[in-house]
């Protein structure tokens, strides 16, 4: 194994592993990437698969960039999951169906290299504070909306876990105590999958959405409509279009969303928050704009709206050169 008490300046692997899809990359010592790969995750396959496949991924992107797995000096992964940053293990992936895996263990031996493993959301969290929308603004929130919605903190210069390794789950704030499950937290209400579900809800009453026309090209295995084709690509293009249904909806989750991030900057009193995740970046300025009205009509005290909401700007390579970097800060701290 490499030895940890070195200089991580040499390439290193970056992984952003999905419920769906896991991203690969080689991050050299600029934080350039020089060889990717992508793979299906397959969760339903099982762990020894999944992790076979990310040691795959991990192979064909040291081809990619010319290098063998030898010239590889770490990796870092970013679980969707909390996690237990002293053991490595993933507490609870439940799109993965893996409890109390011991993930960091398990691919250092496969790899035979030092590794990092964190949340997926803290480690776009960390890229963005180094390379991405956050260099040089200090302590933010980064609220990835996506399939799910998951946050991540920078305080300090270092990523906030808190005591128990779950700081930043802003998908689990709740915003309507009094109603039923599903439909209490801000991910019921703002995440693509809420997003979809309240429209399929609404589409009776609108009978000329352009959603109509997509769902009649769209079939699930049975030859019925799929909801599930419905992706945030989709959505922002029937936004931009004016679709009734759509702005309806997406407006709404503006809003709500706008309040989450103001109640938590009234806490906080952070100067920048980072958006990020396939939905808010492929609605674009519209939705960023309508956040932000939401957002300062509630934050307290007034001052507070001087707080930066700001798109992300490394998009889906957060993830993968937040856990590289993570993985080269960490490992060479540990000198």
């Amino acid at each position: 194994m490499a030895d940890r008490k070195q200089r991580f300046t040499g390439p290193i692997v970056g992984v952003d592993l999905g419920g769906t899809n896991m991203s690969i990359g080689v991050i050299d010592e600029k934080g350039k990437i020089v060889g990717r790969s992508r793979r299906k995750t397959k969760a339903a396959e099982g762990r020894e698969k999944v992790i076979a496949r990310m040691v795959e991924g991990i192979e064909r992107a040291c081809e990619d960039a010319k290098l063998s797995m030898k010239d590889i000096e770490a990796a870092g992964i970013g679980a969707p999951s909390a996690v237990d940053w002293d053991k490595g293990s993933v507490i609870h992936a439940g799109n993965l169906g893996w409890k109390k895996v011991p993930l960091r263990d398990i691919m250092s031996k496969k790899l035979d290299m030092p590794v990092v493993v964190d949340n997926d959301v803290n480690v776009a969290a960390f890229g963005e504070s180094r390379l991405g929308a956050g260099k040089n603004r200090g302590d933010l929130l980064a609220m990835w909306i996506g399939t799910g919605i998951g946050g991540g903190m920078i305080l300090n210069g270092k990523l906030w876990r808190g005591p128990f390794h779950t700081a930043g789950e802003v998908g689990h704030v709740v915003l309507f105590p009094g109603a039923g499950p599903g439909h209490r937290t801000l991910e019921d209400h703002c995440s693509r999958t809420a997003l979809v579900r309240s429209m399929m809800m609404l589409l009776g009453h609108y009978p000329d959405s352009m959603l109509r026309e997509f769902l009649n090209k769209e079939k699930d295995d049975e030859g019925k409509p799929d909801p599930s084709a419905i992706g945030s690509s989709v959505l922002a293009e029937c936004y931009s279009k004016g679709d009734p249904l759509v702005r309806k909806v997406v407006d709404a989750s503006a809003e709500l969303l706008g309040l989450t991030i103001a109640n938590l900057i009234t806490v906080m009193s952070l100067q920048t928050v980072v958006l990020g995740g396939g939905v808010s970046e492929a609605l674009g300025k519209p939705y960023l704009y309508r956040v932000r009205e939401s957002f300062e009509r509630v934050v307290f005290p007034q001052t507070l709206q001087r707080c930066e909401i700001v798109p992300s700007q490394l998009g889906d390579d957060a993830g993968m050169l937040g856990a590289a970097l993570l993985a080269r800060e960490t490992l060479s701290e540990e000198k």
